[in-house]
């Protein structure tokens, strides 16, 4: 993550249709909440703590959405991955190619054995993400987001590398 790119990040995040799915609470989200955050994430990386990367798109100098890595457990080789971008942004194939790099970063780099994803039931663009990056459904945490007073139920994906490692080696 580059600090140039917090007015571009508050901007896209400025948005109820990207934050619905997120926790995210801060509304106006400000260019100043974005340079915190990527000093943050940059704190994170330093101390191995995570990964945070921008997504930017190859005709734009600055990330229009973020994907990263957290809760890295070094024992059992876990990590949970997260990600969002700007509504401008969506179904054009800029996630899909995030996603891949960043599993070649958590299993060839990192060398980590799994990687998971929390997501909201109704984030339908996420489920079909995941699902078309091999992630597999391991369960359902029933009602386990609010929403004001409504309850959604939150799906928990998971990918294994021996199971990325044999997309790798299919043609596509």
């Amino acid at each position: 993550m580059k600090r140039s790119d917090a007015e571009s990040l508050a901007a896209n995040m400025n948005n109820r249709k990207v934050q619905q799915y997120l926790n995210m609470t801060i509304d106006p989200y400000t260019a100043e909440h974005a340079r915190k955050w990527i000093n943050q994430t940059h704190r994170l990386a330093r101390e191995d703590r995570g990964y945070h990367f921008g997504i930017q798109p190859a005709s734009m100098d600055e990330a229009v959405g973020c994907i990263g890595l957290k809760n890295l457990n070094r024992e059992s080789l876990n990590v949970e991955l997260g990600y969002w971008i700007g509504e401008r942004y969506w179904k054009q194939g800029l996630m899909t190619e995030a996603v891949s790099l960043i599993l070649g970063f958590v299993f060839d780099t990192l060398k980590f054995h799994r990687v998971y994803a929390i997501v909201h039931s109704g984030n339908l663009g996420s489920v079909r993400l995941l699902e078309k990056s091999h992630f597999v459904r391991e369960g359902i945490y029933r009602e386990a987001h609010r929403t004001g007073s409504k309850w959604h139920d939150v799906y928990f994906y998971g990918l294994l590398k021996r199971e990325w490692k044999d997309t790798q080696s299919k043609p596509r």
